[in-house]
């Protein structure tokens, strides 16, 4: 009968540490993954945190928005300057919520860059997202005002003015009073020399105007409206809009746009 085979002692304590190494290492892992749960589940939830203010208030407190006159559909998403923004903000104060109405035609309409949306027939103005919407009474003693802020924050920004897919009718008249008409093949040409810095008070422009031995101004229609730019210099413009004035510190490019392409001037 064959005699069992023994097992050397350093064999064994091979195998028992090999042993325990897995185990430990196993263990080890298990908690690690224990550790980072807890972290991780607050992380998901910061960053699912819900935004529990009201709509008006978040949109509010938007940088970027963009109008659009219902009336004129060739006019959509006109950039706004900050300082109209703040004035139809200033008018937020006064409004107060109600029940969604019966009746809701919308006149203007407008959004944020992240996805607010809101519109108004100016007696109600209305604020909504995918999920959620708000109806807030506007005061009759403010409507011709809120309309004023409205119609002045799209007519006379330059984002309007430069939206060349709604021009009608473009003349240039110079300031020794020859006067040129842009063909419309040309009308892109010209919108894409059309560059503003930012906007500004009427100190300025008017001083840049007095400097200038040449000015020009732009008489543009198009479907329900008429705007007029006037350079004051090489780096102001001019827009007026349905009674509304707003100054435009600009990049020269139009200017000399005017000068040496339309009218040739050396």
């Amino acid at each position: 009968m064959a005699k069992k085979r023994k097992m050397k002692p350093g064999f064994m304590i091979a195998i028992i540490l090999a042993i325990f190494f897995l185990v430990y290492f196993i263990f080890f892992n298990i908690g690690q993954k224990l550790d980072k749960q807890p972290d991780q589940k607050v992380i998901t939830e910061d960053n699912e945190t819900e935004d529990t203010r009201t709509l008006i208030v978040q949109v509010m407190s938007k940088k970027k928005i963009y109008l659009t006159d219902e009336s004129n559909k060739d006019l959509s998403g006109v950039k706004i300057e900050e300082d109209y923004w703040d004035e139809i903000k200033y008018a937020f104060n006064q409004f107060s919520d109600i029940r969604k109405p019966d009746k809701y035609t919308e006149l203007y309409s407008g959004y944020s860059d992240d996805g607010i949306r809101f519109s108004t027939d100016l007696n109600v103005f209305r604020v909504y997202t995918v999920n959620k919407e708000e109806y807030y009474k506007i005061p009759v003693s403010s409507k011709v005002e809120f309309e004023n802020i409205i119609k002045k924050s799209i007519y006379t920004s330059f984002d309007f003015a430069k939206q060349y897919k709604s021009w009608e009718k473009v003349k240039i008249t110079s300031s020794t009073g020859e006067a040129k008409t842009i063909k419309k093949w040309k009308y892109d040409d010209f919108s894409y020399k059309m560059a503003s810095k930012r906007m500004v008070g009427k100190v300025q422009p008017e001083k840049s105007m007095e400097r200038s031995k040449y000015n020009f101004a732009i008489d543009i229609s198009g479907k329900g409206y008429e705007l007029r730019i006037e350079t004051m210099g090489k780096d102001y413009v001019k827009i007026t809009s349905n009674g509304s004035i707003s100054y435009y510190e600009v990049h020269i490019g139009m200017f000399e746009y005017l000068k040496d392409e339309v009218f040739k001037i050396e």
